[in-house]
């Protein structure tokens, strides 16, 4: 009897399949939305909008990633580290002629081409399926998907920049691909036309806001003058690279393109710098993230009951031993001799060996950088730095430490250079640096708030206007140009400049050369020549575009 139960079960399992429908078969699985059943989902069109946002947020990926290409593999910093042995792949860029195999070269590959990738599923969503969209239960305007795609477009291109300052040339992608499609290089002139293609369409945009437009909950989100900065950043860059005959096209109507969009942020935007520049990096993020300076920061805040953690840039570089982070991005002697023993930017961009900050307890805290990769220049950054008050449980990794990936200093001297070199008198660009100069040696703080000792701080005075305006403005008799190009190493350093300056500067070369001559220190500058950049393309990406991707000719 048994076994004639088990006989009709299986016979009953056999039929069950030959009575049903056939889209039984075909139907999607329980759980899966297709595509315009999610563009009908309660917020789909923010989680779309984010998930381009997502690799900015990437700790490793992008924030540690970004600086250590633009400051550590050129004079302003080293890699740091525990040992010579620690994260090689910065070190081996550093000597100017790394392998196709360099992790640090794939990271940036990787994630910018996430972010590029995400832009186009965001972009075909939104056009498709705009119309679907509804938050907190209510329909999305077409006012705001506007926005959201004039957003999604300068991430684009912004993950589009960050390549070509690297690679050079890389394949363009402005549509969901099909998985099996491999594509070349397209050429740099053909990117640049993307890249303003897309800013020009954020730019027009008028449901796209102005910075100043901005309210407190939508810090960190793309404006206009973000797009305006970047194009002329772009610019800045495109130009060099025709002065020196890599691009061809018209290098002074480049600039003028540079100059006219960095002119509508200063004119238009409704910036300002912050007095201090101590409240851009004393550790608090109160200040700085939600001022007019800040035109674009990954906020960042440390909410465990909301699954959101620090960013691991603060424990990256910051000083090992006592001090409990893992001693990477080490500011260089010569970026600390480039500074003016007057200017207290120095003091809030490198922290010295001995230096001594407060503990949360109203202990010290004695910062020794002894025994480590840091040995040579005994100098961590202060930009990365925390202080206990700042943190959680005094714990590096649990502050609301953050990146500034736009300031209005930048712009102020991107339009300072930009006038000079479309053929505008020095005379005319001189307030806007001496702007960001007046800030450093004026207005800025003389003393570090969390501190019980600063090297870099012994000696500072307070310097009246008339002082700044005799002995440390620019006057139009001194070599302007130089003067901007030292003042961008000065105020932007250890932020991710310094490579981009270099390289559209066309100075890389002769400055990391004359770099391994100084100080020799882990070859740094070693094989730096003409050939070192672009740098090369990852070879796995080369093997995975079966013969359709050729490596840089200079590698």
């Amino acid at each position: 009897m048994k076994r004639k139960y088990i006989k009709i079960l299986v016979l009953s399992a056999l039929l069950i399949p030959m009575g049903c429908k056939k889209d039984y078969l075909t139907r999607d699985p329980y759980g899966i939305l297709n595509q315009s059943e999610y563009f009908k989902t309660d917020g789909a069109g923010m989680k779309l909008l984010t998930s381009c946002y997502q690799p900015m947020t990437d700790s490793w990926g992008y924030t540690v990633n970004k600086v250590a290409i633009g400051d550590e593999v050129v004079d302003n910093a080293g890699a740091g580290g525990s040992d010579p042995g620690d994260r090689p792949q910065t070190t081996e860029v550093g000597r100017g002629r790394p392998l196709a195999s360099n992790a640090l070269l794939f990271e940036t590959w990787a994630n910018r081409f996430k972010g590029i990738g995400n832009c186009n599923i965001a972009l075909d969503g939104f056009e498709k399926q705009g119309a679907n969209l509804i938050q907190d239960g209510k329909p999305v305007s077409a006012e705001t998907v506007k926005r959201f795609i004039a957003e999604v477009k300068f991430l684009r291109a912004w993950y589009y920049f960050d390549l070509i300052t690297v690679f050079k040339e890389v394949p363009l992608v402005i549509q969901i691909e099909d998985p099996s499609t491999r594509k070349e290089k397209a050429p740099l002139s053909e990117l640049r036309t993307q890249v303003y293609k897309d800013l020009d369409e954020a730019i027009a945009e008028s449901n796209l806001p102005r910075s100043s437009a901005l309210t407190s909950a939508e810090a960190g989100r793309v404006s206009k003058d973000a797009a305006l900065a970047l194009k002329a950043r772009a610019a800045l860059f495109f130009a060099g690279l025709m002065e020196q005959n890599i691009l061809t096209g018209d290098a002074k109507a480049e600039y003028t393109l540079a100059k006219n969009a960095a002119g509508e942020v200063v004119k238009s935007g409704g910036l300002s710098l912050l007095p201090d520049f101590q409240d851009l990096f004393r550790g608090d993020y109160q200040i700085g993230p939600f001022s007019k300076e800040n035109i674009l920061g990954v906020m960042r805040k440390y909410d465990p009951a909301f699954g959101l953690g620090g960013d691991a840039f603060a424990i990256m570089n910051v000083g090992r031993n006592n001090v409990g982070g893992w001693g990477g991005n080490t500011p260089t002697k010569d970026l600390a001799a480039s500074f003016d023993p007057a200017d207290p930017r120095k003091m809030f961009t490198i922290i010295s060996h001995n230096d001594i900050f407060k503990t949360s307890t109203g202990g010290q805290e004695v910062h020794n950088y002894r025994g480590y990769f840091n040995d040579f220049d005994l100098q961590q950054s202060r930009k990365a730095f925390v202080p206990q008050q700042y943190r959680q449980n005094n714990d590096l990794q649990r502050s609301n430490w953050q990146p500034y990936w736009i300031r209005y200093a930048e712009v102020l001297l991107v339009y300072a250079e930009s006038i000079i070199k479309s053929g505008g008198s020095a005379a005319e660009a001189l307030p806007y640096i001496n702007q960001v100069r007046k800030r450093a040696f004026v207005t800025t703080s003389k003393v570090d708030e969390p501190a019980v000792y600063r090297l870099f701080s012994q000696g500072l005075k307070p310097i009246s206007e008339a002082e700044f305006n005799t002995t440390y403005a620019v006057k139009a008799t001194d070599n302007v140009l130089e003067a901007i190009k030292k003042e961008r190493r000065n105020e932007l350093a250890l932020e991710g400049f310094r490579l981009y300056d270099l390289i559209r500067w066309g100075s890389y070369p002769a400055t990391m050369k004359a770099f391994f001559t100084k100080y020799g220190f882990a070859d740094k500058g070693r094989d730096a020549s003409d050939k070192s950049w672009p740098f090369p393309i990852p070879q796995i990406e080369i093997d995975r575009s079966n013969g359709a991707l050729v490596q840089n000719s200079n590698y």
